[in-house]
């Protein structure tokens, strides 16, 4: 069946958790990017290292993990790829509000908690249920969760579907909502002000679609196997759906400004890693074009 392709699914997890790592410690070390979108980013690269961690372990040691360590594992899966996409729903929805509206950087950490909240809420809002009707025989096998049954995770397409994409397709169509907010207030911007630069403009359509990738685009080729029915159409999705490490990686780090300021750090240590006269003097300009490309 799959297993023939478990060990490069194994090989792309492990990639996605180092480039997760790489991506926490650049955002730590650049003095830039200690802003509300980089803790966002933060939180979505500690809840994809976790899941992909213990993916991994699933995938090797599967068939002799003891059945209430895999529940365990399956749960705690299911709680973090879920908060991942919270995470997403987070940030776009940071980013339209940041658009629409001036906010001073000393609310910044209050409403990171507000979003932390929000987040781990909604996730648990949707798992303890699922853990309430695994527990419950009366329900029919096929529509409960089944954790820990034949993997440590959800057990059965089902269940993948009720319990996982259903509330990932909820907070996608969210998602989306959000991006056309911030797309319709980008144009009556673009063409009622002559403040900002051309550039900056197209730095802001660079934002945009860089949320297309965040908000799981990627993801949805998860259902294409399933509409379609051909079964091996999985192992190619999974295989995407291993690397949203290295998305974010790319996304976020890899841009021209964050790898200059790496090679500036790298070839004088003594010098910062942010310079004072690259910040910009517009609070909600600064922490909008944190995670923007140049």
């Amino acid at each position: 069946a799959l297993n023939k392709y478990y060990p490069i699914l194994v090989a792309e997890l492990g990639l996605s958790i180092i480039c997760s790592i790489t991506l926490i410690i650049v955002y730590f070390i650049i003095n830039e990017h200690r802003t509300l979108p980089g803790k966002n980013v933060i939180s979505i690269s500690c809840c994809l290292i976790v899941t992909y961690i213990l993916l991994i372990i699933d995938l090797l040691w599967r068939n002799i993990i003891p059945f209430r360590i895999c529940f365990v594992m399956g749960v705690a899966v299911h709680t973090t790829f879920l908060a991942t996409f919270f995470w997403t729903n987070v940030m776009s929805y940071d980013i339209m509000k940041t658009m629409a509206s001036i906010k001073q950087d000393s609310e910044s950490k209050a409403r990171f908690w507000k979003y932390s909240v929000y987040a781990w809420a909604m996730t648990f809002m949707c798992v303890a249920p699922a853990i309430a009707i695994d527990q419950i025989e009366s329900v029919p096998f096929y529509y409960r969760p089944n954790f820990g049954q034949k993997k440590c995770w959800l057990t059965g397409q089902e269940a993948f579907l009720i319990y996982f994409n259903a509330p990932v397709g909820l907070t996608l169509a969210a998602n989306c909502i959000f991006f056309a907010v911030t797309a319709r207030t980008i144009v009556k911007v673009r063409s009622a002000t002559t403040i900002l630069a051309a550039n900056r403009h197209q730095k802001r359509y660079r934002l945009c679609m860089k949320l297309v990738l965040i908000m799981g685009l990627v993801w949805i080729t998860e259902f294409i196997p399933w509409i379609t029915g051909i079964y091996y159409l999985y192992a190619v999705a999974g295989m995407l759906n291993c690397l949203h490490g290295v998305y974010l990686l790319i996304i976020f780090v890899c841009k021209k400004r964050t790898l200059k300021i790496l090679f500036d750090g790298c070839v004088c240590p003594c010098s910062k890693m942010s310079h004072p006269t690259d910040r910009k003097k517009t609070p909600s300009l600064d922490t909008v074009t944190t995670l923007v490309p140049n």
